[in-house]
């Protein structure tokens, strides 16, 4: 009786087990998952803040790189003369201004990456000798007139900031580092209660600071 009724074989052959298409393991998509997965991305190249009086020769004798011309190079600048305080240097990898032989080759480079190392803790102190980084923002015209923390009125265009814990009275220089611009203030208030925020500084700091514009910027801070 079966096999008069049409195309049974063929449906009864198709629910054999063997003749189901397998389902995919879990094996099987884990291994499909790790092999979408991105690869990393290369860690940022060291860097170097540029200090006060400072030029490509000094930074690099004081980094302890032979060709000051490398680090000119590395950052595309085509006058060596016309870095500024607070410029962000991105530091070379290693001094391509000295060739080894291939017979050196190991050894150089062996040696280049004792420098590189020697060369980011250098970087980490003279960074923490140019000041705190902080978030800082700025105030002004609705707070003009009224009393600081030391008890005077606020004046927008004076050199004052406002600090949490600083003692008032404390004088500070202040770095951005975007643009190498310096102000010095003095602590005067308190602030500012915004989560995330180390310093206000009044209006008048904040344009020789370029960052009235943008508002909120990270400086460089330090006593003095």
């Amino acid at each position: 009786m079966i096999a008069l009724i049409p195309q049974l074989e063929s449906t009864l052959a198709y629910l054999q087990p063997e003749a189901r298409p397998s389902a995919e393991s879990f094996d099987d998509v884990l291994k499909a998952a790790a092999d979408s997965t991105p690869p990393p991305q290369p860690a940022a190249p060291p860097q170097y803040v540029v200090q006060r009086g400072d030029n490509l020769s000094e930074i690099a004798k004081k980094l302890g790189y032979s060709d000051p011309m490398e680090l000119a190079r590395t950052n595309g600048i085509k006058n060596p003369d016309l870095i500024q305080v607070g410029q962000v240097l991105n530091l070379p990898a290693k001094d391509s201004g000295t060739q080894g032989t291939t017979m050196l080759a190991a050894t150089g480079k062996a040696h280049q990456s004792a420098k590189t190392a020697a060369a980011n803790v250098q970087i980490k102190r003279i960074n923490a000798r140019a000041g705190k980084l902080v978030v800082a923002s700025w105030y002004g015209a609705n707070h003009a007139g009224k009393p600081m923390a030391n008890g005077r009125p606020f004046d927008m265009y004076a050199d004052t900031v406002a600090h949490k814990t600083l003692p008032l009275g404390t004088k500070v220089t202040l770095t951005n580092p975007a643009n190498g611009r310096i102000a010095t203030a003095e602590v005067t208030d308190r602030g500012p209660y915004i989560w995330g925020r180390n310093l206000d500084v009044s209006y008048g700091v904040a344009r020789k600071l370029g960052m009235v514009e943008q508002g909120v910027a990270k400086l460089r801070m330090q006593k003095g």
